[in-house]
Parts: C-alpha cells; structure tokens; sequence
C-alpha cells in the first residue's frame, strides 16, 4: 500500500509578529512581487521555490517553526498511521473545504486541493538565493531523530549527499530533510514561553547560493540580523541570518 504521509516537505512555517511587514521584508529579501491572491487566514504563502516553499504565520507566534509534510487524499489514514504508531503529541484533525492537516511530533500534516492540481510555473530563481534545499530537523541525540522521522517516513536515513557527515532522508521532490545534532548549525537554545519548552530551532532551513559572499552582502543590505562570518562547515562555506522575527537560516555554498 501507498504510504499516506508523501515523501515531500511542501512548505516551512515560519512565526511572524507582524503579517504585513515580514511579507514585505521577504518579498524585498527575494525580491519577488507580493502575491494578493495568496493572502488569507493570517498566513501569507511567502516564497515561491521549486518544491519547498516558506508561509509566514503571524497565528504561530511564540511557538517554533513547522515543517510541513503532505498528506495522500485520505487525511484519515494518515491521522491513524501516526496515531497506531503512537506518536506524541499529536493534535485534532481540522477539516475545511480544501484542505485538511493535524499536527504531530512538532510537524503538520495536510492535504490541501491545490498539492494535487498542476503547479504554476515557479518564477525566475534569485540569483543569489536560489532554492531550499534542505530543511532542517534538529534533535540533541541524532540516532533518535533519525529513527523517528525514519518510522514517520517510512523511508530509510541514509548519509546526505551534499552536507558531509550528516544524515538525512531525500524526499520525492523540492528540499531534503537533514537531520543535525547542532554540529551544522553551531545554534543556541531559544525558550519557547508558550510551550515552556527550550528547543533549538535554528536555523530552519539552508538556502543554496552560487556565490555566499555575495549573498551575505545581500542580506546585509535587506536588513537580515545576527549575520554570521562565512565559515567552512561540513564540506561547503555557509553563513547563517535571522529575519526581524527570529527566524534563522542558513546560506550554503554550491558546488
């Protein structure tokens, strides 16, 4: 049978404060067009990648950045496969006319009508900030997130190709999931007051980039934060950055 949860990330929300500005702040960041049809719900659909997209939520503040996984047609079967294997916590099935998600181990599920029609034709790719290319899971014992995500999955954690000494698991198109015990990201703990939990959650994502020091200097002028010195890490050079909500990412180097 067709596992339920698809092997694709689809997108990463990202928590904002304050809707209209940070949808400004990462249209001028990417330079792409604000979109007023993709508006709605307190949430903006941000970015446009090929495969992996960023939403803003500005009804997420004060909880950490989600990764969202979609789901086949049939929600159910999906809300039962992680409910007969016990995953915890794991929340109410929310059901609307064209979509439907849950949430389960700090990811979401969703199926919504849109993954299945024809996708547009994404626009042209900064040229500096190109794509997702993987999205970051980060756990303190390694072995133990890979397991999860692994049974999450279904899909065996194998090396990642690109980032040495990392695992990960590559899904069926747009970024992969890269699981890092804080030896990539090199990342404080941020204390979560609304689930009195601290957890390390940046950054969320690696952005690939044909030219870092150019991008660095980029980000720089679009007003990013915290923005590191360009390092070698794990086979490429990176920086990272936080947009004015506190949410980090990563720039890496391609090959």
């Amino acid at each position: 049978m067709t596992h339920p949860i698809k092997r694709v990330i689809n997108t990463v929300f990202l928590p904002v404060s304050d809707l209209k500005s940070s949808i400004e702040w990462y249209a001028e960041l990417f330079e792409q067009p604000i979109r007023p049809d993709k508006t709605g719900g307190g949430i903006y659909w941000g970015v446009s990648f090929d495969g992996t997209g960023i939403i803003l939520d500005n009804n997420m503040w004060g909880f950490p950045p989600m990764i969202m996984f979609e789901s086949v047609r049939d929600i159910d079967a999906s809300y039962a496969f992680c409910t007969d294997m016990g995953y915890s916590p794991i929340g109410e099935l929310y059901r609307f006319d064209e979509v439907a998600h849950f949430a389960v181990g700090g990811n979401m599920v969703c199926w919504a009508a849109s993954h299945e029609r024809p996708q547009s034709t994404p626009g042209d790719a900064h040229p500096l900030l190109t794509r997702i290319s993987r999205v970051l899971a980060h756990g303190p014992l390694e072995a133990d997130t890979e397991r999860w995500y692994a049974g999450f999955l279904q899909r065996d954690v194998r090396p990642d190709p690109l980032v040495q000494g990392l695992n990960g698991i590559a899904m069926d198109r747009g970024a992969d999931l890269l699981i890092d015990d804080n030896r990539l990201s090199q990342s404080d703990k941020v204390y979560f007051e609304k689930l009195r939990l601290e957890l390390r959650v940046a950054p969320a994502l690696v952005i690939d980039s044909p030219d870092v020091e150019a991008a660095r200097s980029h980000v720089i002028a679009k007003g990013a934060s915290e923005v590191s010195a360009v390092q070698e890490r794990m086979g490429a050079a990176c920086f990272t950055f936080h947009d004015p909500y506190g949410n980090g990412m990563m720039v890496r180097q391609t090959r």
